[in-house]
């Protein structure tokens, strides 16, 4: 069942972006706010010893779950 949300009473609902079923973004969640999915995925496709510290993200609606992610990048360190 996929979600589906709706800006305005009298806009169309649309579905809302899938997870990605591979790639970095497959093991988190997603949370009502939560981190950006796009700059977690660009972050962590970057090679380790490129990725800037600390990592910093927009928390948006729609976002990977924010304890999952940190607790990720504190395991990768």
């Amino acid at each position: 069942m996929t979600e589906e949300r709706r800006p305005h009473w009298w806009q169309r609902r649309t579905a809302a972006e899938p997870v990605p079923a591979e790639g970095p973004g497959a093991a988190f969640d997603v949370a009502w706010r939560g981190y950006d999915r796009q700059q977690v995925d660009a972050h962590l496709a970057l090679p380790p010893d490129q990725r800037p510290r600390p990592a910093g993200f927009d928390i948006v609606r729609r976002g990977y779950e924010r304890t999952q992610v940190d607790r990720v990048l504190r395991e990768q360190e």
